[in-house]
């Protein structure tokens, strides 16, 4: 870096990939010299964000009780800052300093409402704002305006890719996680774990606003297509990657999650229909078993698991209802299948399934839905299970209303308590068991066989 060149300087962007969408956590900053811990403070920094769509041009939104579309910028609170490595990791001393940033609108990485949803961009001006000792005269009069990067810890092993041919003119795409099937090692409360040579398999359904938006319209116009990326990113689908999910899968599963063109409710005369239809179905059966053919030296086929969010909810039925026996269990999440016939019901009892719904559902209401299902399953000898909510609120402690209590979301987004594993009862509030002890929905799942 040339040390006179100090007004176009670049960052670095660390995502977050949170219970609310992904949102830019951190700026990372390239010094012309080494700092210490002690020669900068959020005050040192002032950050300036202007929200664009991918287009180029600027995001006009209308906030909470306005009554008119504005630019969606604004200056960004720096929470605390200090020196890092390249990464943005916290370092005694560096030649990088991190600007740590709220989970705020300004920082959202994403635009759009649970039916349809886009990326944008997130471009940030950062000025210096107080000078930084360096080694012969302070440093001052940086700016950084350029983004060099962009780094998100909770994508690591994850890719993307697309089925080889079109099923019923359908050619997929997809994320994938590979697991790390190299032995855990010990630690002061255990010794060393070896992983399973071949691993279960999750497959998991985005909802409606995840999709690929071809041929899809907004007010604006046409969306732009999204790559495979915002499935799994959207909801924070990387939860099944984490260490805590992986856990009850021995440490290793696959995790597969395929974009639909449109929607997976696409019954090819209404994009969201009621019929319990979907034009979709050969080409994901096709998808899951192109992937598994593909790793068949590392993936159980007993251990395939399918589960999905709303719209992905109906496909986990639908799938389970088009191919019983196949997977070892379903679950489907806030799930739209309407009027279940007997036959719905007898195909779908072959496969053991976990829903979770909330009691104040806005969209998709539990007393058509998934409660007369799940009392036909039960009244047909299936293996079903209902974690049921009364209504979504942060069970994390991370997000606080202004009075302190739990933040509270819409009813639907009931996926939120899925990812964070936190699905344990049933519909009657009492444990689910396996062999006298409880289990959680994921551990559940990892336990059934096919």
């Amino acid at each position: 870096m040339n040390p006179t060149d100090l007004t176009a300087l670049g960052y670095k962007t660390v995502t977050k990939l949170g219970d609310f969408g992904p949102w830019i956590s951190k700026l990372v900053l390239e010094l012309p010299e080494e700092i210490g811990v002690n020669d900068v403070s959020p005050d040192t920094f002032s950050v300036f964000c202007a929200r664009h769509e991918r287009t180029g041009a600027l995001l006009m939104r209308r906030e909470r009780g306005a009554d008119h579309d504005a630019p969606s910028v604004g200056y960004v609170a720096v929470q605390t800052a200090y020196p890092a490595i390249a990464s943005g990791t916290r370092a005694a001393r560096g030649t990088h300093v991190a600007l740590e940033l709220p989970e705020v609108r300004l920082t959202k990485r994403v635009e759009g409402g649970v039916m349809g949803s886009r990326r944008i961009e997130n471009r940030f001006r950062v000025t210096q704002t107080a000078e930084i000792p360096g080694r012969n005269r302070p440093l001052a009069g940086m700016v950084f305006a350029s983004c060099t990067g962009s780094i998100c810890p909770e994508l690591n092993g994850w890719r993307t890719d697309e089925m080889s041919e079109a099923v019923d003119g359908v050619r997929l795409s997809y994320g994938y996680y590979e697991p790390d099937f190299a032995p855990a090692p010990a630690t002061p409360f255990g010794p060393a774990r070896t992983k399973p040579e071949k691993a279960a398999l999750i497959v998991y359904l985005h909802g409606a606003g995840e999709g690929k938006g071809e041929g899809l319209q907004t007010e604006g116009g046409p969306l732009v297509p999204e790559g495979p990326e915002r499935a799994y990113t959207g909801n924070r689908v990387t939860a099944l990657s984490q260490a805590k999910i992986q856990s009850h899968f021995d440490g290793a599963a696959w995790v597969l999650v395929p974009q639909c063109p449109t929607f997976w409710m696409d019954n090819g005369a209404e994009k969201l229909g009621h019929s319990n239809q979907s034009i979709y179905v050969r080409a994901l059966k096709a998808l899951i078993d192109e992937f598994v053919a593909a790793h068949a030296d590392r993936i159980d086929t007993s251990r395939i698991v399918v589960g999905g969010l709303s719209n992905g909810g109906f496909m986990t039925l639908r799938m389970c209802r088009d191919y019983p026996g196949f997977f070892a269990a379903g679950l489907p999440c806030c799930a739209p299948w309407y009027d279940a016939t007997p036959e719905d019901v007898t195909e779908l009892a072959k496969t053991p399934l976990w829903f979770v719904h909330s009691k104040g559902d806005e969209l998709v209401d539990p007393k058509e839905t998934v409660l007369p299902l799940y009392r036909a399953l039960k009244d047909a000898g299936a293996t079903a299970h209902v974690t049921y909510f009364d209504h979504v609120e942060d069970l994390t402690g991370a997000y606080r209303e202004a009075d302190g209590s739990p933040k509270k979301t819409f009813n639907h987004g009931v996926w939120i308590h899925v990812f964070n594993d936190f699905c344990r009862t049933d519909i009657d509030g009492t444990n689910v068991m396996i062999d006298r002890e409880p289990v959680g929905m994921w551990e559940w799942a990892a336990r059934q066989r096919a």
